[in-house]
C-alpha cells in the first residue's frame, strides 16, 4: 500500500508539474492527504473488532445522510462535492465505499441469516441501491455502478452460490444487451434456463423474471434521460477522444518508456484528467512496460494480502470485511486500468491509492486500516 501511495505522489507530480491550469502544487496536497491516511491507520488498528460491528449501521447512516444533503444544498464542480472556504473539498461517495462494506458485514454476519430465504441476500441488495440511487442523482454514473459489485463477494464470502449470484446479477445484463431485442431476448432464455434447472422458488422466479423485463423495457427510456455526457462516455467507448489519447499514451511507453516527466501526450496537455482517471497512462508513457509490470506486481501483492487475511480472520464479521475491501479494491483496479486501455467505457473511477483526490485517498487508507486492525486480532471471535 505504501508502495502504491508513494507511485501515486510521483506520478502527480508528473501529470501536472507544467500544467497552466493547475493552481496549487497538487502532489503536495495528495502527500497532505497521504499522511492524513497514515493517522487513520494508525487510529484504525487501536480499535477493536466490537467496534466497527457496534458503530457500522450509524458510520452508514452518518455517510448516506451526507449524500443526501449534498443533494439538497448542492455541492461544488457537478454536485459531488462539499466545498469548504478553505478550499478543502470532501467527497461522500468515496467513504460511502466503506461504509457500504462495514454496513453489509453488519448484516451477514448475523446468526439469524440464511440464503433460503430471498430477504437475506435481498436486504444486503437494498443497503447497495441506498448509496447507488444517491450518487446516481448527484450525477455520477461510474462512482454509482461500483456500489452494487461491492457486496457480490460478500455475498460469496459468506456461501451464497454462483448461480444465484449470477440471478442476481442479470438486471446488468438486461441494462447491457436491452438496446438489441434479440440479444436481449437470447439472454431472457438463459436466465429461464437458469431458473427452471435450479429449481428457483416460484416467488424469487418471478421477482427475477420481472425485473429484468422491466428492465429490458426501462432502458432505453432511462438512456433518453441520462446527462449527454454520461452518454458520451459510454457510447464513444473504445473510439472517443479521451480513449485515443489514452491509448497512444499506453501503447508509446514501449518497453522502458519515455523517460520520467518526459511524456509528451502528458506535457503537451493531450491526455485529459492526466493525473486522476488517466493516471495509469501517464505511468505506462513515461515507465513503460517494466514500469506498469511494477504496478501490477504491488497490486497484486495488495490483493493477495488482503485475500490472505480474509482466510485467516477467524471472525464471520472481519473475513466479510476484509472480502467487501478486496472486492473493492480489485473493483476499481480492473475498471480503471481497462478504461485507460480502452477496454471499457469511461466511468470516472479513480487507481486505488494512485490517483489523485483526498477523499478517495482517505477511504481506501482508512479501508487497510481496517483490514490491518482485523488481520491484528485475528484469533478473536
Amino acid at each position: 500500500m505504501l508502495g502504491l501511495v508513494a507511485v501515486g505522489i510521483v506520478f502527480v507530480y508528473s501529470a501536472t508539474v507544467e500544467n497552466a491550469q493547475v493552481v496549487a502544487p497538487l502532489h503536495t496536497r495528495q502527500a497532505i492527504w497521504a499522511l492524513a491516511g497514515l493517522v487513520a491507520i494508525v487510529v484504525a488498528t487501536r480499535l477493536p473488532q466490537q467496534f466497527f460491528y457496534g458503530a457500522a449501521y450509524i458510520f452508514f447512516a452518518i455517510v448516506m445522510l451526507a449524500l443526501l444533503a449534498l443533494l439538497v444544498v448542492g455541492g461544488g464542480e457537478g454536485g459531488r462535492w462539499f466545498v469548504f472556504s478553505s478550499g478543502v473539498r470532501i467527497q461522500p461517495s468515496e467513504p460511502a465505499k466503506l461504509v457500504l462494506v462495514l454496513a453489509v458485514a453488519r448484516y451477514l454476519s448475523g446468526r439469524l441469516v440464511d440464503f433460503r430465504r430471498a430477504r437475506d441476500y435481498l436486504i444486503p441488495l437494498g443497503l447497495a441501491f441506498i448509496p447507488f440511487a444517491l450518487v446516481m442523482r448527484q450525477p455520477d454514473l461510474g462512482t454509482a455502478m461500483i456500489f452494487p459489485v461491492i457486496i457480490v463477494p460478500m455475498l460469496y464470502w459468506k456461501g451464497l452460490p454462483l448461480w444465484v449470484i449470477f440471478l442476481l446479477c442479470t438486471p446488468i445484463l438486461s441494462v447491457v444487451t436491452a438496446f438489441n431485442p434479440l440479444i436481449w431476448g437470447a439472454a431472457m432464455i438463459i436466465i429461464g434456463l437458469v431458473v427452471w434447472r435450479k429449481r428457483v422458488k416460484p416467488s424469487l422466479a418471478m421477482l427475477v423474471i420481472i425485473l429484468n423485463i422491466g428492465l429490458g423495457v426501462l432502458t432505453p427510456v432511462i438512456w433518453d434521460n441520462l446527462h449527454e455526457y454520461q452518454r458520451n462516455r459510454i457510447s464513444t467507448f473504445g473510439a472517443g477522444y479521451q480513449i485515443i489519447q489514452s491509448t497512444v499514451a499506453v501503447g508509446s511507453g514501449g518497453l522502458t518508456g519515455k523517460g520520467y516527466l518526459q511524456g509528451t501526450q502528458t506535457k503537451l496537455n493531450f491526455l485529459p484528467d492526466q493525473h486522476t482517471d488517466f493516471i495509469f497512462s501517464v505511468i505506462a508513457e513515461e515507465t513503460g512496460l517494466l514500469g506498469v509490470l511494477i504496478v501490477l506486481l504491488l497490486f497484486a501483492g495488495l490483493l493477495h494480502r488482503t485475500l490472505k487475511a480474509a482466510i485467516e480472520v477467524r471472525n464471520p464479521f472481519a473475513g466479510l470485511i476484509i472480502a467487501g475491501a478486496s472486492g473493492v479494491f480489485f473493483a476499481h483496479i480492473m475498471i480503471n486500468i481497462g478504461m485507460s486501455l480502452g477496454l471499457l467505457p469511461i466511468t470516472g473511477l479513480p487507481l486505488p491509492f494512485i490517483s489523485y483526490g483526498g477523499s478517495h485517498l482517505l477511504s481506501m487508507m482508512g479501508l487497510a486500516g481496517i483490514i490491518l486492525s482485523l488481520r491484528m486480532r485475528w484469533m478473536e471471535y
